[in-house]
């Protein structure tokens, strides 16, 4: 009986009474990172903060946010108007804080007051230096939401450090190549190494969304060794130098989209720490997706280094605008670097200009000295990019005579007016497809160029 039972489904299924199942759709790589991404949720509890100009308002503001942590969480609600904070804010887990419309949270730019020190990086080497103006440590399921503005004030002080910077920034180098202990890498009072902006440290859980970041002392948002980050319809208006848009670091699983980036440097930089330093903590980042933003960078567009010692993989953008800018698409490292950037997918851009190139792999960025740790380059698909100018180049790839890069795939590329359409020396398995420079297509497999070329505009 059980046999004829068999027998009788099967014949259903061919004569189609019985419809078998449809395939679920598969997801692509950058769904399936945005989808695995663990999104922040807080209690339906709410902390009003309202002006009150007899009142220490920074004092007021971390209260609300001490509070509603200790309480389980909820949202810290910033009414309106005019908020001067003489000190950082530290975001303390399970809290969302909120600026309403027309909340205008604006920092001293006094460096005093962004002492003691706190656990940070500069330029990819860890150290314990000044607050960034908003901060948080070790914290879970945090935000930072609404329609507010958060303004540094950057310009006051710290942004004129640039300069004065190289004693400082030479010593802190030095250390992170001799593994100096951390806790002996002190910047406190009298040091002049730019603090970050918003920076999150070992923190998971990330949401920053609708808020508009002005006047950075250094770079704007800095996740660093962090999981799980969205950053959400952004818009940041900062353009002192170093003023990067979003940089995160040692960072995994992160989501950049719908965002508006008016920055003095790089819009989007992915990085992994710096030389030594960087090498010895070993900390990628990975799983990460930029989509559906506009970039007004004064420096570069859409980049992964210098600082990427650590490596960086699994990297998609697309659908994003690049206005004029030095270097459009850029992968940048050098030989004291080592680490790898692998496996990247960049889709759908548009640029109106180039003052380097439109897509550029670098292996010898500027500031080099003497290591020889050479970063691996390969697995790259670049698809789909229409850009107007290039000042030198459409294209630009060189690799190491030892380490060549390797595996770049470039279907789609079009750029209308360039001085030289491509640069290649030390590749492997290069291959272009319906692709052209000032109207002309360029070979599936262009012959190798046979001397180092050097651009000189990072």
């Amino acid at each position: 009986m059980r046999k004829l039972l068999l027998i009788s489904v099967a014949a259903l299924f061919l004569t189609g009474c019985i419809q078998q199942p449809k395939a679920e759709k598969q997801l692509t790589p950058q769904e399936q990172i945005i989808e695995n991404i663990v999104r922040t949720s807080f209690p339906d509890k709410v902390w009003k903060v309202q002006l009150d100009e007899s009142a220490n308002m920074q004092q007021a503001l971390q209260q609300a946010i001490d509070s509603c942590s200790y309480y389980g969480g909820g949202v810290v609600d910033v009414a309106p108007g005019m908020y001067a904070l003489n000190g950082p804010l530290k975001l303390k887990s399970n809290v969302n804080l909120h600026l309403q419309e027309g909340a205008y949270l604006q920092f001293s730019g006094r460096s005093k007051d962004f002492l003691p020190v706190v656990l940070t990086r500069w330029e990819g080497t860890e150290l314990y230096g000044h607050s960034p103006m908003i901060y948080a440590y070790h914290a879970t399921n945090i935000a930072i939401t609404g329609k507010g503005t958060i303004d540094a004030q950057a310009g006051l002080e710290f942004a004129t450090w640039g300069p004065k910077e190289a004693n400082d920034r030479d010593r802190l180098r030095e250390m992170g190549d001799k593994l100096t202990p951390v806790q002996e890498r002190i910047f406190g009072e009298g040091t002049i190494l730019r603090p970050s902006f918003v920076q999150f440290y070992g923190c998971s859980r990330i949401l920053v969304e609708d808020v508009t970041l002005k006047d950075s002392p250094f770079w704007t948002i800095h996740p660093v060794f962090c999981d799980n980050v969205i950053v959400r319809g952004v818009t940041i208006d900062s353009h002192f130098p170093n003023n990067d848009g979003c940089d995160p670091e040692s960072t995994s699983n992160v989501l950049i989209e719908n965002c508006t980036f008016r920055t003095g440097d790089d819009a989007v930089a992915i990085k992994a720490g710096r030389d030594t330093d960087g090498r010895a903590t070993g900390r990628p980042s990975e799983n990460i997706v930029v989509r559906n933003c506009s970039f007004f960078s004064e420096c570069n567009g859409l980049c992964i280094g210098s600082e990427m010692s650590g490596g960086a993989s699994n990297v998609y953008m697309e659908n994003v605008e690049i206005g004029t800018v030095k270097n459009a698409i850029y992968f940048k490292s050098n030989k004291d670097r080592g680490g790898y950037i692998r496996n990247v997918v960049v889709n759908n851009i548009t640029v109106e200009r180039a003052k380097g190139a439109i897509l550029r792999f670098e292996t010898n960025y500027f500031g080099y000295r003497g290591g020889n740790h050479q970063t691996i380059y390969e697995d790259f698909r670049i698809s789909n990019v229409q850009a107007k100018d290039a000042d030198n180049y459409a294209v630009f790839m060189e690799g190491n005579v030892d380490k060549r890069m390797k595996n770049i795939w470039i279907d789609n590329f079009h750029v209308a007016n360039a001085k030289h359409a491509y640069h290649l020396l030390y590749t492997e398995n290069v291959c272009f497809k319906n692709s052209s420079v000032n109207g002309e297509a360029i070979p599936e497999t262009p012959e190798e160029d046979k001397e180092t070329v050097v651009v000189d505009i990072y």
